[in-house]
């Protein structure tokens, strides 16, 4: 059995979390969290658990993640046009959004 990782991109927002995440030591345990739970969803972008809640608009998946700060979520969607991207292929995991739920 082949087990293969997808590749994963951010959005802008997706990056100025994460960014804002790692400049604070502090905040080191809620990304671990969502580093966890993005490797997770490009390790099987199928997997019933990364699919499990899909919103119609934006069209994306959404997964829950239980962070040190509360619940947060990872909205997610594959990467369906190669033209969409410079860097990521059909069958790559693109993040939309990460963050607290509202």
């Amino acid at each position: 059995m082949r087990c293969t990782v997808a590749d994963y991109g951010f959005s802008e927002q997706a990056v100025t979390a994460y960014e804002g995440l790692a400049r604070d030591q502090a905040r080191w345990p809620t990304l671990g969290a969502v580093e966890d739970a993005i490797l997770e969803i490009a390790a099987d972008p199928t997997a019933k658990a990364a699919r499990a809640r899909r919103f119609q608009d934006p069209s994306c998946f959404a997964v829950p993640v239980q962070t040190p700060e509360g619940d947060w979520i990872v909205l997610w969607r594959p990467v369906l046009d190669s033209s969409e991207f410079d860097d990521l292929s059909v069958g790559a995991v693109y993040v939309v959004y990460f963050g607290s739920l509202p």
